[in-house]
């Protein structure tokens, strides 16, 4: 059996620390022995050797007293002042009494802890033969790990071997894909027709050509460190590129000569031609600057030659064209002032209004600047139509043709010859330009149409501009030469109107009989001044637009010397017409008719400028010579009927000074009594005479209107001085005609009117 013994409190405890149950050496194999010295609180390491020396050191006593004197059961028997001695004694029995029932329980409980140490006895078994399995198993996987890290290391050696192959592969393969010729590439190239698929092989020989010629290595690292040229492969293959480029060049030499050859043919659509057939190629004109320059520079000279033929060929012919629309507007007795046997009409002694308007009547052809940009006259077209033009539009066509025929050789010329495109552009229209400019001269010689003239400075102005924003500014030349020909040519013409004028003037009988009516000259100067002066205003402009046209050249020959020389011509214009006017005027006879004549003339001139919205300083000007004659008018007309009255007022207002007048009696009533008598017919008369004389109804309306009023104020002075010389009116005075009676006869007929 097995005992199991509790050790007293005052027992020595056992030197072991860990279990809390453990073999007595002085008990049987099967005993074991509680140590309730582990259920106490942990004591230092120094107390421990003191309590196994026998010693107890003050701290420990201090401690067992604290100890005890926190003890219940010690404090409750202080309390009640037991002996310790027999206090002892009984706890001694009790402890005995329970170590007893202890004993006996645990007794009772041997075979189950029994049992309990066969089964730990197995378990250690067990886990013994378990701990052997994995120690094998991890003497096991030491070996498979130590095989994946030798298969680890020769898949990276592998991979690295891989990796390097690879990259040798590609420099291998880009090298030979750089020097190889395919048998595709040599075949095309050989015997192929001039294609897309036949300039991708010539470029694709050309990239080959330059790789086995370099003298470095390829950027590309192809070449290794080695030059392709200093290669094996490269040295070999340059000679067969080298023919095959000279194969190459020969091929596309023939098909660009042929292709410029068909330019040449006649009803040949060159854009088609060189949009289809040569700027699809550029790139092979880029491989003969590299590859034969000679042959590069031989094209061009080629396609230069013929399309210098052709555009000459083609602007011969519709220059040619043209002219057959060309609507003669002026010729050289179109001038302002001219022989009256020069505008007559052959079948009648009447001035021709039709043919004296044409030259210096703008109307519609100031539409021209507003169709610059438009489509020029298809001449067929237009024959078969029976239409005709002024010059200024068969001008305008000319030079729309020949801004878009330089717009497009320009651009195709920049891409399609490798060298400046200037250079090649002013030999193709060399002769072209030289064409217009003589057709344009030969005009010139014979042209008498101001207004023709000015029109075409403005319209070369505005191309000079289109082209500026098309970014094609190869005709400045040419429009600076136009500007050249077109102002003298425009001086030239006004001063042969000035001179006209200057000559009507020394001997005005040449213009034939001068009526009352507004003279055949100053409905033309009128239609010329008011054309010119609308053309002169339109070349006004913006500051910002003048900066803009600074930067054109040839801008500021219109905005600053052809406007100043051409207001200043047209005040010297003025100023002869306004002589010549008065030279007319003087061949009536009568001071009455030369004030009716100028009337007539400066109403018909200022008319019609204000008509033409022209500035109204112009305006002004005629319409201050009008109200002065209008002036001078009404007097001359008052006079012819109320002479004697007119005269007694001017000179009794000037001879009265502040004192009453003294009036011969007699003379007054005479006056009075034939003022009376004949004041309506007077009236009638004027009317008559006004409706005569100005053919423009509003000018007689307003002349009418004139001699009317001041007559009624001559008559109401001459009532004022007849109140003011007599305190006590005269018999005569009740024949006074009274101004409401006046009034009301003056309304009578602007109403009828």
């Amino acid at each position: 059996k097995a005992y199991l013994f509790i050790t007293p409190l005052n027992d020595t405890p056992s030197t072991q620390t860990s279990p809390q149950y453990h073999m007595d050496s002085s008990t049987p194999t099967d005993v074991y022995v509680w140590d309730p010295s582990f259920d106490e609180e942990y004591q230092s390491e120094e107390e421990e050797e003191e309590i196994q020396n026998g010693r107890s050191s003050p701290n420990a006593l201090q401690t067992s007293l604290e100890s005890f004197a926190s003890d219940p059961a010690i404090v409750s028997a202080l309390n009640e002042n037991i002996d310790l001695t027999e206090y002892g004694i009984t706890l001694d029995a009790k402890l005995k009494e329970a170590e007893g029932k202890a004993v006996e329980q645990y007794a009772a409980k041997g075979d189950d802890l029994s049992a309990l140490q066969g089964s730990i006895d197995d378990c250690d078994v067990t886990l013994s033969s378990m701990q052997e399995m994995l120690l094998g198993f991890q003497a096991d996987l030491g070996g498979i790990s130590e095989e994946i890290k030798s298969l680890q290391e020769e898949s990276m050696s592998m991979n690295v071997k891989l990796r390097n192959r690879k990259a040798a592969e590609h420099r291998i393969s880009s090298f030979l894909k750089n020097i190889v010729i395919s048998p595709d590439l040599a075949t095309t190239i050989c015997n192929g027709d001039v294609s897309k698929e036949y300039l991708d092989y010539v470029v694709e020989l050309d990239a080959k050509h330059k790789y086995v010629n370099l003298r470095e290595p390829a950027d590309d690292g192809s070449s290794a460190d080695i030059s392709p040229s200093d290669t094996v492969a490269g040295r070999e293959m340059r000679s067969h590129i080298d023919k095959l480029r000279l194969k190459a060049v020969e091929k596309t030499r023939g098909y660009f000569l042929s292709k410029i050859g068909e330019l040449r043919k006649a009803k040949t659509n060159v854009r088609m031609i060189q949009t289809s057939s040569l700027l699809q190629y550029s790139a092979l004109m880029k491989f003969l600057d590299n590859a034969a320059p000679d042959v590069h520079n031989e094209i061009r000279d080629v396609y230069v030659e013929s399309m210098s033929k052709v555009l000459s060929g083609l602007f011969k012919t519709y220059q040619s064209q043209l002219g057959k629309l060309d609507l003669k507007v002026a010729g050289k007795n179109d001038l302002i002032a001219v022989e009256e046997g020069a505008v007559k009409d052959m079948f009648t002694s009447k001035v021709n209004l039709t043919k004296r308007a044409d030259p210096f009547t703008l109307g519609e052809r100031g539409k021209v600047l507003d169709i610059a940009d438009e489509k020029p006259i298809m001449v067929h077209i237009a024959i078969a139509e029976g239409e005709k033009f002024p010059y200024e539009m068969l001008f305008r066509s000319i030079v729309k043709h020949l801004m878009d025929a330089a717009t497009n050789e320009y651009v195709f010329t920049k891409e399609f010859f490798v060298t400046p495109s200037r250079d090649v552009f002013n030999n193709i229209f060399t002769k072209t330009l030289s064409l217009v400019l003589e057709n344009l001269e030969n005009y010139l010689f014979n042209s008498h149409d101001a207004i023709g003239l000015l029109l075409m400075i403005r319209l070369t102005h505005a191309n000079r501009k289109i082209m500026k924003e098309r970014g094609v500014n190869v005709l400045d030349n040419l429009f600076d030469r136009i500007n050249m020909l077109l102002w003298p040519r425009l001086k030239n013409v006004f001063d042969n109107n000035l001179k006209s004028l200057k000559a009507a003037t020394q001997m005005p009988k040449r213009l034939g009989t001068v009526d009352l009516h507004a003279h055949y000259i100053s409905r033309r100067y009128a239609e010329f001044s008011s054309s010119i002066l609308a053309l002169v205003k339109a070349m006004e402009v913006s500051k910002s637009q003048q900066r803009q046209d600074d930067a054109a050249e040839g801008g500021q020959a219109v905005r600053f010397g052809g406007k100043e020389m051409l207001k200043s011509d047209m005040a010297n214009l003025t100023e002869a017409m306004t002589k010549m006017l008065m030279a007319l005027a003087n061949q009536h006879s009568t001071s009455k008719n030369k004030i009716v004549f100028l009337i007539n003339n400066y109403d018909s001139i200022a008319c019609v400028l204000a008509e033409r919205k022209v500035e109204r300083e112009e305006v002004a000007k005629f319409e201050e010579k009008l109200n002065q004659q209008r002036e001078q008018f009404v007097e001359e007309e008052l006079r012819q009927s109320y002479a004697r009255l007119i005269s007694f007022v001017q000179q009794t207002e000037s001879s009265q000074s502040g004192k009453r007048p003294e009036l011969d009696q007699s003379l007054v009533e005479n006056l009075v009594r034939q003022f009376s008598s004949s004041w309506k017919s007077g009236i009638e008369q004027i009317n008559k005479n006004v409706l005569s004389y100005f053919s423009n109804f509003r000018n007689g309306m307003e002349i009418l209107k004139q001699v009317l009023t001041q007559l009624l104020l001559y008559y109401t002075r001459f009532q004022d001085i007849i109140r003011k010389a007599w305190k006590k009116p005269p018999p005569f005075t009740r024949d006074l005609v009274s101004t409401s009676a006046i009034l009301a006869e003056i309304k009578k007929y602007a109403l009828a009117i």
